[in-house]
């Protein structure tokens, strides 16, 4: 799979990261860095497709609802559709990066219409990243109660994945959600007690540590998305622009 240095800014990082910084300063500006942005893109600069781009029609849907692979603590990821056709996308995520919750605000319902309906493999890779650089335990608590609740049952995903985001503070000074609070989210999300208790007692603290092993590998901050193992390097927080690459990824492979 093709690495790519760390030089992660899609461009209106640089519109929304003012409100960021106007809120927390000096350690905004730490958190922000941290997630893996940065204001160059060491010479390539980022692809300016937008949701207006013309797109193939999608062919008809291979299923109607979501086939998800049961935990297995030998792949860093969590997937959805191992054996479509289409695309495999993979995205590392930190649910304490300001750019991770925008990026999600705007695809992520795009994302689960096409994980929904077959068009592709989906990996997930919830790291805990930013946790070196806060001195808290809240991107390792929020991935472990999203890998807690899939091990309970993968249709809990998108709800536990959206109230993780929903903790997230609006700055630095900000209160940050402990892990008993992470938790309880989880349970709030539809996560039974079990979930709970796995997430108080860190039982998927090491199997997060393994995600974070990726990121460091490639090399890559967060939000990072791959299309069929190519870093994408789209504006992210556009509202349907990955899809527009994905559904030309999807008609591309049906016709072979």
């Amino acid at each position: 799979m093709t690495s790519h240095k760390n030089s992660r800014e899609l461009k209106p990082l640089m519109t929304t990261r003012r409100g960021v910084l106007a809120a927390g300063g000096v350690a905004a500006t730490l958190l922000l860095a941290a997630c893996g942005n940065s204001e160059s893109k060491e010479g390539k600069q980022a692809s300016d497709s937008g949701a207006s781009d013309a797109a193939p029609a999608l062919p008809s849907p291979t299923q109607s609802a979501a086939v998800s692979v049961p935990f297995d603590e030998s792949k860093p990821y969590l997937e959805f559709n191992p054996d479509s056709e289409g695309p495999v996308v993979e995205l590392l995520v930190d649910y304490r990066c300001p750019h991770c919750k925008l990026f999600a605000e705007a695809q992520d319902e795009d994302i689960r219409e096409l994980v929904e309906k077959g068009y592709i493999t989906y990996r997930v890779y919830p790291r805990p990243m930013l946790d070196k650089r806060t001195g808290l335990t809240f991107s390792n608590d929020t991935a472990s109660a999203v890998v807690a609740s899939w091990v309970e049952d993968p249709k809990l995903f998108w709800d536990v994945n959206e109230a993780m985001f929903a903790l997230q503070p609006e700055s630095p000074e900000d209160h940050t959600p402990d892990t008993a609070e992470v938790a309880e989210a989880a349970v709030k999300a539809g996560a039974s007690e079990e979930v709970k208790k796995a997430v108080l007692d860190e039982k998927y603290r090491e199997f997060v540590a393994t995600v974070e092993e990726v990121g460091q590998e490639r090399e890559v901050g967060t939000p990072t998305v791959y299309i069929d193992g190519e870093e994408w390097m789209g504006d992210g927080e556009q509202p349907g622009t990955l899809k527009v690459e994905l559904v030309k990824a999807i008609a591309a492979k049906a016709k072979k």
